[in-house]
C-alpha cells in the first residue's frame, strides 16, 4: 500500500547503512528499505516465526536483493549482539490493524478492546528494547497499520518519556506535522497508518 511504501522513504536510509527491521514480515518494507539503499549495507529483519524468516528470504532472492539477512528474534527481547550498532531502525510494530479494515474486514469480528491495551504494551516493549540498538545520532521509525490514539500517540509519548535521549524529526511532506502523522483512507487514500520519525541524541 502506498501507505507503507511512504513509511520507507521518509526513513530514508542512505547506502552502505547498518539497517534493523524489528518486526519485517512479510518483508514489503524491508524490501523497499534495500532498494533505497540500492542493495547496499546491511539489513536485518526479525520475526518470531520461521516460515515468516522464510517468506522475507523469498521475497529478497525474488527481487535480486543480497543485503538482507532475515534472523528469527523475538524484538521484545534484548540481543547484546545489536547494541548500539544500527544506522536506522524500522519499528512497524505489531498491532490491532484497524487502518486495513477495508482490505481485511474481518477484523471488526476478531478484534476486543482489551487487544488494543494488550498491543500497545507489547509496541512499547518494543521500542524501548531498539532503543538499545541505534547509535547515536541514528534515526528510528515507529508505525502502525492502525488509527487507534492508544497504540499510536500514547505509545510515542510514553517512550519519549522513558527516553529522553531521543527527539522527534519533523517530516518532509506537504503535510504540516511535529515528526507524527496519521494516514486516513477517506483523506489520503491509502491505507490507515500512522506514522513518527525519531532520532537518537
Amino acid at each position: 500500500d502506498a501507505a507503507a511504501s511512504f513509511a520507507a522513504h521518509v526513513l530514508n536510509p542512505h547506502e552502505n547503512s547498518f539497517v534493523l527491521d524489528m518486526c519485517a514480515s512479510p518483508g514489503g518494507k524491508t524490501t523497499h528499505l534495500a532498494q533505497i539503499m540500492n542493495n547496499t549495507g546491511k539489513i536485518y529483519a526479525f520475526d518470531v516465526y520461521d516460515s515468516k524468516i522464510q517468506r522475507i528470504s523469498e521475497n529478497a532472492k525474488r527481487l535480486g536483493i543480497t543485503n538482507i539477512t532475515a534472523l528469527k528474534a523475538d524484538s521484545s527481547e534484548f540481543n547484546s549482539e545489536f547494541y548500539e550498532k544500527a544506522d536506522y531502525m524500522l519499528a512497524d510494530v505489531p498491532c490491532s490493524g484497524l487502518g486495513i479494515i477495508r482490505r481485511k474486514p474481518d477484523i471488526k469480528y476478531i478484534r476486543k478492546e482489551e487487544d488494543i491495551k494488550e498491543l500497545s504494551g507489547l509496541g512499547l516493549k518494543i521500542l524501548n528494547n531498539a532503543a538499545k540498538y541505534l547509535k547515536k545520532g541514528g534515526k528510528m521509525l515507529f508505525s502502525t497499520c492502525t488509527t487507534e490514539r492508544e497504540e499510536n500517540e500514547n505509545t510515542l509519548f510514553e517512550f519519549l518519556k522513558s527516553n529522553p535521549d531521543f527527539h522527534l524529526e519533523k517530516i518532509s511532506c506537504e503535510r504540516e506535522n511535529e515528526g507524527y502523522l496519521t494516514l486516513l483512507p477517506h483523506r489520503d487514500n491509502c491505507d490507515g497508518f500512522f506514522i513518527s520519525l525519531l532520532k537518537k541524541g
